[in-house]
C-alpha cells in the first residue's frame, strides 16, 4: 500500500512538532513554517494533500494557493485549511481558491486523520466522476459521428 503523504504548512513549531509525531503511523508527514518553503516542499514531494494555515510567514496561505493554482503538477492536491484565524479579511483571501476542508485548531489528531481520509475519498470520487464524464463525451461524440443509416 502506497504511504499517503500529507505536507503542513504552519508556523507553529510545537504545532507541527506534536501532529508529525501523532499522525506518522498514518502518513508520512511533512512539515514547513512558511509559505516559501512550503512552495519548494510542495514542488519536491507533491502531497497527496496540504493542511495549511492561511498565516504563513513569507508569502501566506494566498500565495501557496496561487502557485499552485497556477502549476498544474499542483493544481489538484487537495488542501485542508486548519487555522485558529479568525480575522474575516485573511479567510475572504484564501476563500477564493478550492478549499476542501476548514477546521479551527488545535483538531484532535483522531480527527484530523479523518477529515484528512475523508478529503482524500472526496478526491477520488471527483477524478472518478471526471474520468467517467470524459469518457461518456468520447463515447457521444464517437457516436454522433457515425453515419445515419435509414432502414
Amino acid at each position: 500500500m502506497t504511504s499517503i503523504r500529507v505536507l503542513f504548512g504552519d508556523p507553529d513549531e510545537s504545532l507541527l512538532a506534536a501532529y508529525r509525531e501523532l499522525l506518522q503511523t498514518h502518513f508520512e508527514v511533512a512539515t514547513e513554517p512558511n509559505a516559501l518553503k512550503c512552495v519548494r516542499r510542495l514542488r519536491q514531494l507533491v502531497p497527496d494533500v496540504l493542511v495549511l494555515e492561511p498565516e504563513l510567514p513569507c508569502g501566506g496561505g494566498e500565495g501557496v494557493l496561487s502557485v499552485m493554482r497556477d502549476e498544474p503538477s499542483l493544481a489538484d492536491i487537495p488542501v485542508m485549511i486548519l487555522t485558529a484565524c479568525r480575522d474575516p479579511k485573511i479567510l475572504k483571501r484564501v476563500a477564493r481558491f478550492p478549499i476542501g476542508d476548514y477546521r479551527v485548531k488545535p483538531l484532535p489528531p483522531a480527527q484530523l486523520v479523518t477529515r484528512i481520509r475523508r478529503l482524500l475519498d472526496h478526491q477520488r470520487m471527483r477524478k472518478y466522476a471526471r474520468d467517467v464524464r470524459n469518457r461518456l463525451d468520447r463515447w457521444n461524440a464517437m457516436r454522433t459521428q457515425e453515419p445515419i443509416v435509414d432502414y
